[in-house]
């Protein structure tokens, strides 16, 4: 039969819509940096210029500016419309899908069960926020923005989606903090009191940089110390870790170790996963503030808003936590500018839910981690104002890990409330001060630090007086626990028990709805004792999985992986090697022919380790399910698969085995030398497969 019938393409649903194959898909984008015209100066004038109510005529000559600026042609700065999406909206986050459906009918909930209004006062200071939002963009220059963005976020889901036509979000059922005290010591929050910190419970490694270091030398020794009274010494190794020296011959799960080194050194990867992992919070304090200044800073964000369209709601948010009260500011449309800095200014919080999206650095970094741990790796930014705190104490269902880039934040992590939040599947909603205790760990993140914890791990952060904040949040292991497994192993042993089993068929004994049931509980008779041994005996009996079913099982959430996890970024390397690299040519008479040549000979290898994986489904079809294809919005396709025949199954296996060594394609388990090279090159053509050397010198 043919390549094309057995490679044909799939989805998991009807009308599917296929991505067109891009050669540059998944390659990383090189880094740009452009010469901002906009004038910082002019930003420190924006409140006076909004709230002078002596300058009335000259905002209206500002706005009058404005409405010519953006309706120019020729040079003019005006981007196109965003392209529309064809059929219905769908939200980018995962949660938003459901409340997206409930504002047809109802208003959605937010994380306490409060009903939104969709009614707002006229007056209210989001109004007066959105009414003004262009202002201040008078001396702004225009800048070319070439293409669209796309978007990928992993958000808390405790926080509902936007309601379309409203500019005020009613406000979430929140904790205030603490009175504040008449009096405070310089450089502490005004907001929170300090509590006592001799309660601590988990470690702090400090990193010194020595006073006498020098950044070139490789041997100065670093020193650190568990607040328990561990200490050590280690060699100082505070560079991004550098790619080996042949990228295509290296381990992708070994590079997103090495990333992971990085990120928390100087703790290695072994003692996390046995000390902290899921048990502690580890906080890194490594007095060095340029540690991570090449992912993301405050002038990335401003040109990233500038050079993109970006969405409120979709791609950023605007919150605020006064007065006891969590509120999400969100206008409508685009995120310009002088709009978010408008809402900074005033004390807003900035939460860009799709950084990775926009800077491949960042990306780069979340692509390397999800082989590691075999999971999307989401990446959220937040960018908070001097004195502020923009969410209510809660907790997450992800382990998180708080990377500071700028500035100064203090964090407070508490014990969950009860023992059921211990690694919680399910994010939190608000909780009130009084209902917490005292905090187990209470420390402020300078620049260059790291803290991580758990899910479950109630949680709460606050800027210092005259410092900002600016962090990352990488967020990992999101619906990845035995809970999970085992939601997908029980359906599975329950069909197959069924079908083996003729004493789960029989009917029920006709006295059953007089014996069992909750009305039923506190009567004791020998019929309902004995009714209940009998239907624990048939489960123990005949619902303990197999083998089998646990690898179906697993099979099933490592197809979840591959729906949701980002597109590989292809190194230089590597597009030489792989389809991303290759161009088609056409001749004088008008026919087309490729660069690429594949015989027996050709090695080849998987692209990543996690890159495919090998399904069989219910109908007992094989299928390939991979994520080179996926977009970087979050879950933007339907999986994407391709079906194959059991004879190249098990060519797949000798791949996925053999990773990260090569193999020659006639080594394949396939009698035709012919349909050796056929599977081979349609893997390669799908991106699947990288070969040993560049298919063209």
């Amino acid at each position: 039969m043919s390549k094309e019938r057995h490679f044909a393409s799939g989805s998991e649903a009807p009308g599917q819509r296929k991505k067109s194959k891009n050669p540059t898909n998944g390659t990383a984008k090189a880094k740009k940096t452009v010469n901002s015209e906009i004038d910082g100066d002019n930003f420190n004038d924006l409140d006076s210029q909004i709230f002078d109510s002596k300058k009335k005529n000259e905002e209206k000559k500002i706005l009058e500016e404005l409405e010519y600026y953006f309706n120019m042609d020729g040079d003019g700065p005006a981007s196109p419309e965003p392209p529309r999406m064809q059929g219905k909206f769908k939200p980018s986050r995962p949660i938003d899908r459901k409340r997206h459906q409930q504002t047809n009918d109802s208003p959605p909930e937010d994380a306490n069960n409060n009903k939104k209004q969709k009614k707002v006062a006229k007056e209210s200071a989001a109004s007066i926020r959105k009414n003004r939002r262009s202002v201040g963009l008078k001396k702004t220059e225009p800048i070319v923005v070439n293409g669209e963005a796309r978007a990928c976020p992993l958000v808390r889901k405790s926080l509902p989606a936007a309601i379309s036509g409203s500019t005020l979000k009613s406000p979430a059922k929140s904790c205030p903090l603490p009175e504040k005290p008449k009096s405070l010591p310089p450089g502490v929050a005004k907001s929170c009191p300090l509590p006592k910190k001799d309660k601590a419970k988990s470690p702090v490694i400090k990193q010194e940089r020595p006073e006498d270091s020098d950044d070139s030398s490789e041997e100065d020794d670093t020193s650190f110390e568990l607040k328990w009274g561990t200490s050590c010494s280690i060699k100082r190794k505070e560079e991004a870790p550098a790619l080996p020296k042949e990228v295509h011959k290296s381990n992708s799960i070994e590079a997103g170790t090495r990333i992971f080194q990085w990120i928390i050194n100087p703790v290695k990867p072994d003692n996390f996963f046995s000390d902290f992992w899921e048990k502690n919070a580890c906080l890194v304090q490594r007095k060095n503030p340029k540690y991570f200044s090449e992912l993301i800073s405050f002038q990335m964000i401003d040109e990233m808003l500038i050079r993109n369209h970006l969405d409120f709601t979709i791609n950023l948010d605007i919150t605020s936590y006064k007065n006891g009260k969590r509120e999400t500011l969100n206008p409508e449309g685009r995120a310009l500018p002088p709009t978010v800095w408008g809402f900074y200014s005033d004390g807003c919080s900035i939460r860009l839910l799709n950084p990775s999206t926009f800077l491949p650095g960042l990306r780069q970094v979340c692509t390397a981690l999800q082989d590691l741990f075999h999971c999307l790796v989401g990446a959220n930014v937040y960018l908070t104002p001097p004195n502020s705190q923009g969410f209510a104490p809660h907790y997450d269902d992800i382990e998180a890990f708080v990377i500071q880039v700028e500035g100064r934040k203090r964090w407070r992590l508490y014990d969950p409330p009860k023992k059921s939040d211990q690694l919680a599947r399910i994010s939190s909603g608000n909780y009130e001060q009084e209902q917490l205790g005292e905090p187990v760990l209470d420390e402020v993140l300078e620049a260059g630090d790291l803290l991580y914890f758990s899910r479950g791990t109630v949680h709460q952060a606050i800027t210092e007086e005259d410092q900002h904040s600016l962090h990352i949040t990488l967020s990992v292991y999101q619906q990845q626990a035995y809970a999970n497994l085992v939601e997908k192993l029980m359906p599975i042993v329950l069909k197959r028990a069924v079908k083996q089993s003729v004493a789960l068929r029989r009917g029920l004994p006709l006295h059953t709805w007089e014996v069992l049931g909750k009305a039923q509980s506190s009567t004791k008779s020998q019929s309902r004792t004995q009714l209940v041994e009998d239907v624990q005996k048939l489960v123990s009996k005949h619902l303990m999985p197999t083998a089998q079913d646990i690898d179906e099982a697993v099979d099933q959430l490592a197809k979840k992986f591959q729906h949701e996890a980002l597109p590989p970024t292809i190194l230089p390397e590597e597009k030489v090697r792989t389809v991303f690299g290759s161009r088609n040519v056409v001749d004088a008479k008008g026919y087309c022919s490729c660069d690429y040549k594949f015989t027996e000979e050709t090695a080849v290898r998987l692209l990543r380790a996690n890159i495919l994986r090998l399904v069989k489904e219910d109908d007992d079809s094989l299928r390939i399910y991979h994520h080179v294809d996926n977009a970087l919005e979050y879950c933007k396709y339907e999986p994407t698969f391709m079906e194959i025949l059991p004879a190249e199954w098990a060519a797949v296996e000798v791949l996925i085995a053999a990773y990260p060594s090569y193999v020659k394609v006639g080594q394949l388990p396939m009698k035709n030398a012919d349909r050796k090279v056929e599977v081979a090159l349609a893997l390669w053509e799908r991106g699947l497969l990288m070969t040993e050397k560049p298919f063209k010198e």
